[in-house]
C-alpha cells in the first residue's frame, strides 16, 4: 500500500477517517461501512465470501469498495496479475 500519493488534503481526510474507525465494530467495510462477520456453516463467525483484507489497514466488502477507497485517498493498494487486491 502507498500512502504517498495523497494530497495533503486527501492525507488529512483519511488520518480523520482512521480515527473515526476506531469506533466503528470490528470487521466493517472501511468504505461502505457494511458488517463483514458472517456466520459460517460450523458456526463460527468468518469474513463474508468476496470480502477483501489489506493487511494493518482493514478489510473492504468487495474489490469495488477497495478501489473506491483507493481513488477517495489517493492509496495504492497491491495488486495481483488478475487485477484484484492481493496481499497474500
Amino acid at each position: 500500500m502507498r500512502l504517498d500519493k495523497m494530497t495533503p488534503e486527501q492525507r488529512a481526510r483519511f488520518e480523520a477517517h482512521c480515527a473515526e474507525s476506531k469506533t466503528k465494530p470490528p470487521y466493517a467495510c472501511m468504505s461502505c461501512g457494511k458488517v463483514l462477520l458472517d456466520p459460517g456453516a460450523s458456526g463460527q463467525l468468518q469474513l463474508v465470501p468476496g470480502a477483501v483484507r489489506i493487511p494493518f489497514l482493514g478489510e473492504f466488502c468487495s474489490e469495488a469498495c477497495a478501489s473506491a477507497f483507493e481513488r477517495d485517498y489517493g492509496i495504492v493498494f497491491r495488486r495481483g496479475e488478475s487485477g484484484k487486491v492481493s496481499y497474500v
